[in-house]
């Protein structure tokens, strides 16, 4: 069954040990720990925290996410140091970025081809998965954008997320299920969120019909709904949004 989760960067503004608390209250026992503010890499007294936070609030580290080719091209010791910091977690995914404003067939694209294959056989020699963040402004803008990136990278453990795309025009849930159809097992996880437009978060129930054709369409694989920007960065919405979401995963076909 797909697994309740929380993005730890829903609450940027908390402690490590309160995101940690809080998921665990909420019933969200798979946490994927953000590298800008609770787990910088390498930054041992961070992953000890986060790990001892984890351990304390009966959750996993599930995934690392990091922010690598957000900004550009990587060098080897920035993979290397990513890497090995959700190696210290206990994390066996890292989520990295598909660079922003690279467009396939660009001297840019075919780079960031050759530093994924690089980065995806550095995390198989680790025994991890990377999943790729899907976003507005990235080479995984769209499913077909993502599809054609992991084809030809062509590792693997090199994966996709999937989110709602609210980059675009209104989507229709029925468009949305079939985006997720159509990656198929190359999906790994979702970032679950409702919003209206960029920014304007609504509670999760407003996306019920959304979410319910989405849940449907991942199946039932080894992934994890990871709750993300809830609206205000409250943990009073984040515990409406996390029931909201145990409810749509019992009523899930």
């Amino acid at each position: 069954m797909i697994e309740p989760g929380l993005c730890s960067v829903t609450l940027r503004g908390s402690a490590v040990d309160e995101v940690a608390a809080l998921a665990a209250e909420c019933g969200l026992h798979a946490i994927e720990w953000g590298a800008d503010v609770h787990v910088p890499p390498e930054d041992a007294s961070a992953i000890a925290r986060a790990r001892a936070a984890s351990e304390a609030a009966g959750c996993r580290c599930s995934s690392y996410g990091s922010y690598l080719f957000a900004a550009g091209l990587p060098g080897p010791d920035e993979v290397r140091a990513v890497l090995d910091t959700a190696v210290a977690l206990g994390a066996p995914t890292v989520r990295v970025w598909a660079g922003f404003g690279v467009r396939p067939g660009s001297h840019e694209y075919d780079g960031l081809v050759a530093a994924l294959v690089a980065a995806s056989e550095a995390a198989a020699a680790r025994h991890l998965h990377l999943g790729l963040e899907f976003h507005g402004g990235t080479a995984t803008a769209t499913v077909a954008g993502a599809l054609a990136l992991l084809d030809d990278v062509g590792r693997p453990n090199l994966f996709t997320y999937w989110q709602p795309p609210y980059w675009r025009a209104p989507t229709t849930s029925e468009s949305d299920a079939a985006e997720v159809r159509a990656l198929g097992d190359r999906l790994l996880h979702l970032h679950v969120y409702e919003w209206a437009a960029a920014e304007d978060r609504r509670p999760l129930d407003e996306g019920a019909a959304r979410w319910a054709a989405v849940l449907a369409a991942a199946g039932d694989g080894d992934r994890v709904a990871y709750l993300e920007f809830v609206a205000g960065d409250d943990p009073a919405a984040l515990r409406r949004d996390a029931a909201t979401l145990h409810t749509m995963l019992a009523t899930a076909p």
